[in-house]
């Protein structure tokens, strides 16, 4: 009886009691900031799918569910103006190919008011996105992105 016991006390175990996500340091470099109105919001993004185009972008934006996340959300932004920012960014467990910061410069939501202008990258001096590989009950530290607004990343759309 003792050895039924000791093989299933593991599987009683409660998961652990973590939101999926990751986070991490938003460094913003210094003077590059664009004027006030050019600067509708600013999102950070993860998206399961890389690379991206305009048709891609707003199915996977409104898709159920998503394969793109907005952080913090559609109305709010992540701190403007700022050296940096610190955010948690829960998503659910899966591989998101392209993270990184996403600028809208117009008042609409089309492709053409929308630019990257920060990518995760997992090794340095890359030119590619790093994955970010979110397991159940995981929250990755350290995704760390930095935006120069006069330096921008390729543009996947």
């Amino acid at each position: 009886m003792a050895c039924v016991a000791l093989a299933c006390e593991p599987g009683l175990t409660p998961p652990p009691d973590v939101e999926p996500g990751f986070g991490g340091v938003v460094r913003f470099e210094r003077g590059t900031w664009p004027p006030r109105d050019s600067l509708v919001n600013l999102w950070i993004f993860a998206s399961q799918i890389y690379p991206l185009d305009s048709a891609k972008i707003f199915a996977g934006l409104f898709s159920n569910p998503p394969s793109i996340y907005i952080y913090p959300s559609f109305t709010d932004n992540i701190s403007l103006y700022v050296d940096s920012v610190t955010y948690a960014f829960k998503v659910p467990p899966a591989t998101y190919r392209y993270v990184g910061v996403l600028q809208r410069f117009k008042d609409e939501i089309t492709p053409r008011a929308l630019r990257v202008v920060g990518v995760y990258v997992d090794r340095p001096n890359s030119m590619q996105p790093g994955e970010v590989h979110v397991r159940p009950y995981e929250f990755l530290r350290n995704i760390d992105i930095n935006v120069n607004f006069h330096k921008l990343p390729l543009q996947p759309f």
